[in-house]
């Protein structure tokens, strides 16, 4: 098993889907391979603080709790009571099971604004994690020395979303090249950028994860300020799938993937929600 192999398979390595075999192979290789060790190491720290980090909570205990004495106090002593008695028991429980279930339900829907709310931050983080790893070359790409088409072709090939990369010709302008990555525990174009001597970075994510974010329009591009990065939001009108671009020249980078016009209408709308 080459490098390539391993970087073909370390996400299934770090979800825990290898078979005995495949994991061993994986295992070998990294005790003689320091820059792949050293490229699980940064995902598996990166899942245990984004990833993990972002799961789904159980239900809360003090709801599981209540819920098992109301029915434990429902079941105790029925026997002996008359059925009216027992009746009125099974009513007076029920009501109470119900506002259980309404404390709960009130309490997961606090909980999902709360991460409605906070998701794009949580995106806009993740994506300055990996904009580092791409410029420090801790995450070399997948490929390079190619045209925005070529490249557009081959994650295609590799990602089940519709993916665009644009190709907007500008001496201002060098694309480096990209890779697949997880971005916020989802499977990513990442793409690398130089504008005007500063190291720009693009994600590309599904639409599904787009819409997930909660965010409404208008406007339609948002700017997050992480770790002394810029990182501007937006979904695509055309085929629906959202993009980050994480940079330290603000609206400047935007020559990545717009043409001046819609620079000029993403630099208004950013100064008019900042």
């Amino acid at each position: 098993m080459d490098c390539n192999d391993v970087k073909a398979r370390i996400f299934s390595y770090v979800d825990g889907e290898l078979g005995a075999e495949a994991l061993a192979e994986m295992e070998t290789h990294f005790t003689g391979c320091e820059g792949c060790s050293r490229l699980v190491d940064l995902e598996l720290r990166f899942q245990a603080a984004y990833t993990r980090r972002l799961r789904p909570q159980l239900v809360p205990s003090q709801i599981r709790e209540k819920l098992t004495r109301v029915l434990a106090d429902l079941t105790a002593g029925t026997r002996a009571r008359p059925r009216r008695a027992l009746r009125k028991r099974v009513a007076v429980a029920a009501v109470a099971a119900l506002f259980v279930a309404v404390g709960a339900g009130a309490a997961l829907l606090a909980e999902s604004v709360f991460r409605s709310r906070g998701s794009l931050v949580d995106l806009a983080e993740a994506a300055v994690e990996q904009h580092q790893r791409l410029t420090r070359d801790v995450l070399p790409p997948d490929i390079h020395g190619v045209s925005p088409k070529i490249a557009e072709d081959w994650f295609r090939k590799r990602l089940n979303f519709n993916i665009s990369l644009p190709d907007l010709p500008s001496e201002r302008l060098k694309f480096r090249g990209g890779r697949i990555w997880h971005l916020n525990g989802v499977e990513t174009a990442a793409l690398g950028y130089e504008v005007e001597g500063s190291d720009v970075s693009l994600f590309i994510v599904p639409g599904e994860a787009y819409r997930k974010l909660g965010l409404k329009e208008p406007p339609r591009f948002r700017l997050v300020t992480s770790r002394g990065y810029d990182v501007i939001v937006w979904r695509s009108q055309v085929n629906g799938v959202g993009y980050a671009l994480v940079s330290e020249i603000g609206g400047r980078a935007c020559v990545v993937c717009h043409s001046p016009e819609e620079i000029r209408e993403s630099a208004a709308t950013l100064s008019a929600h900042r």
